[in-house]
């Protein structure tokens, strides 16, 4: 279901609104663009004059106020917030409240081009690859990839200075800690992996502590350092595959044989 009403009077969007939108606001998705100023009572007061903005009003009771630039919203009202809509004879007005904490927000339109009304559903979740997890897990599953007869031990080992990515033991039995970058190694990693390998070394009767830096990319600068404190490096790259829905598998093809 679309509804759309294009250039309505406040009268006729009142009705509209009321008709489509009020009954079910959890299950509609509401769309206003038009010349609107927007006040707001909250955490801190805003005052936004008129202009040429689109507003949604989302099934959860978000509100977005966007302008004719920029991604983010210009002002915003949280899910949860309740709207209410009314009509006079000069604006069609948007009222917002949300509690907890308490904000208002108010939008006064004094023209509206577009009202669209529909219901949105989409159940799918986010899936985000080329993340450190994904590199952390490239090496869990092939630690050959690091250096042959490397073997993980513990994955995200807490010590005093932080959280140990994975540490390790080489095919010598010598710890080995490791630290994974998504993508840059950086200075910052350097330290961060100096710190590790001096905490597993005063917990180590074994004096030999090992620290490698891993990343897709290393560069000469971060060698350098690496080398000043006797660290090493590795680059490891990982392949970013995302789900393909579409793709045929092996028994699609075997069905039609």
């Amino acid at each position: 279901m679309v509804r759309i009403l294009l250039n309505p009077t406040h009268n006729d969007l009142f009705n509209f609104v009321n008709k489509y939108h009020c009954k079910k606001p959890e299950k509609t998705y509401l769309q206003l663009m038009g010349i609107c100023k927007v006040d707001y009572h909250g955490r801190a007061r805003s005052f936004l004059d008129w202009g040429d903005r689109i507003i949604m009003i989302k099934q959860d009771g978000n509100i977005l106020v966007h302008q004719s630039m920029m991604r983010e919203p210009i002002n915003w009202q949280p899910a949860g917030s309740i709207t209410d809509y009314k009509k006079n004879d000069n604006h069609f007005i948007v009222s917002s409240r949300h509690k907890n904490p308490n904000e208002k927000m108010k939008i006064l339109f004094k023209q509206v081009s577009l009202a669209i009304i529909t219901q949105l559903i989409d159940n799918a979740q986010l899936k985000i690859h080329g993340m450190e997890i994904d590199v952390v897990n490239h090496i869990v599953s092939n630690p050959s990839c690091v250096e042959e007869g490397l073997r993980i031990k513990k994955r995200e080992k807490q010590v005093k200075s932080g959280l140990i990515d994975l540490f390790c033991y080489d095919k010598n039995h010598i710890p080995v800690v490791i630290e994974v970058k998504r993508s840059l190694a950086t200075i910052s990693a350097v330290h961060q992996l100096r710190m590790y390998v001096k905490d597993i070394k005063k917990g180590c009767s074994d004096s030999k502590v090992r620290g490698i830096l891993c990343a897709p990319r290393v560069p000469d600068m971060v060698k350098h350092l690496l080398d000043d404190y006797k660290l090493e490096w590795m680059e490891v790259d990982h392949e970013i595959v995302l789900a393909d829905e579409y793709q045929k598998k092996l028994f699609d093809f075997s069905e039609n044989i």
